[in-house]
């Protein structure tokens, strides 16, 4: 395919002289090849391998939440479309779980959304959202509050019997 168009350039612009029509075919073919190893390349990051689930205790009766329920109960927020009532728990155990939920489902980096927690338990007197740097702890806490919800990794989540994954999150 890559002959048949460069052929095409050549018989295409063939009223150029050779050395415009040289220097032409070298930078189309360099375009070509950098287009390539961008496309080829943009798939593999080590992110994208990596699923996140929203966990709650094994005996919970949560149901699966849509994403700006999930946003609004970890900004502290009622959700709208939630009949029964969860308190959110964060999840710091997992530097990049926590970094990738805050990217994909907060759409917010790890300052703005410390700052958003903060203003809203200083403007509105609220709780602050707990959190667990032990995914040991995160586990106990979860079998202790059936209807507390975290977030995790899915292969750490895999790993806890105790621990019902109510949905994948991406």
């Amino acid at each position: 395919m890559v002959n048949y168009f460069l052929l095409v350039l050549i018989l295409f612009f063939n009223k150029l002289t050779q050395h415009h029509t040289f220097r032409f075919i070298k930078r189309a073919l360099l375009l070509l090849s950098f287009t390539f190893a961008l496309l080829f390349s943009s798939g593999s990051h080590s992110s994208h391998h990596l699923q996140a689930v929203l966990v709650s205790a094994k005996n919970s009766n949560m149901k699966t939440l849509e994403k700006k329920d999930i946003r609004r109960l970890f900004l502290g927020l009622r959700p709208i479309n939630i009949k029964q009532t969860s308190t959110p728990i964060i999840n710091t155990s997992n530097p990049t779980g926590y970094k990738l939920f805050l990217k994909n489902i907060m759409f917010l980096t790890e300052r703005g959304y410390e700052r958003k927690l903060i203003k809203r338990v200083f403007r509105q007197g609220a709780d602050r959202i707990e959190s667990f740097d032990s995914i040991d702890d995160l586990t106990q806490h979860l079998k202790q509050h059936p209807d507390n919800i975290s977030f995790m990794l899915k292969q750490e989540a895999l790993k806890h019997p105790d621990l019902k994954i109510i949905q994948v999150l991406w």
